[in-house]
């Protein structure tokens, strides 16, 4: 006969009454907008390069940002898990727990954001190399690369600051922080 299963769950302190539809639309809606300003970094460069003469330019836009969309989806799971893992503390009223969930990720982000800026130089060419463009698309891709690179720390720092915000249904404030 098996033993029984011991549970390492903690109750919650707390009966919280479902959510009206109110409630969840004051959840939803900022989480909505946060999540698709993520992507309009690169749309924004592209409308200002798109004054520019040569078309160069707005390929070399579009292929950095799309390195970059790419890259920065890879470490996506910096907000989903730091999100779940805070909503779970948050929820067992556990701050010691909260707090980790935040630290954690924040410095797993640093790590990730300087591993990509030492290897900047590889990252680019093998990139460079899968998207197979034009020269003249390639040294325009190329720089967008070596300046925007420099944010990946930040950016990826982003990801965890919104994740504990999110776990702890702050959405406004993560709002705030994505149009900042």
């Amino acid at each position: 006969m098996k033993p029984a299963l011991r549970s390492n769950h903690l109750p919650l302190q707390h009966k919280q009454m479902p959510y009206t539809h109110k409630q969840y639309l004051a959840l939803s809606i900022p989480l909505t907008i946060s999540a698709v300003s993520t992507p309009l970094l690169g749309a924004v460069d592209t409308a200002v390069v798109g004054h520019l003469p040569d078309p160069a330019f707005i390929g070399g836009v579009a292929i950095g940002s799309l390195i970059f969309n790419t890259l920065y989806w890879l470490l996506g799971f910096l907000r989903m898990s730091t999100s779940g893992f805070t909503a779970q503390a948050y929820g067992a009223n556990q701050t010691e727990q909260i707090m980790l969930h935040f630290v954690r990720p924040l410095l797993f982000s640093i790590l990730f954001g300087v591993i990509m800026v030492v290897c900047q130089y590889p990252i680019r060419e093998m990139a460079l190399w899968l998207m197979d463009s034009s020269p003249a698309v390639e040294k325009q891709a190329g720089i967008y690369f070596d300046i925007r690179i420099w944010g990946a720390p930040f950016a990826l720092m982003n990801y965890a600051i919104l994740g504990w915000l999110l776990g702890l249904s702050k959405v406004r404030q993560a709002l705030f922080l994505q149009i900042g």
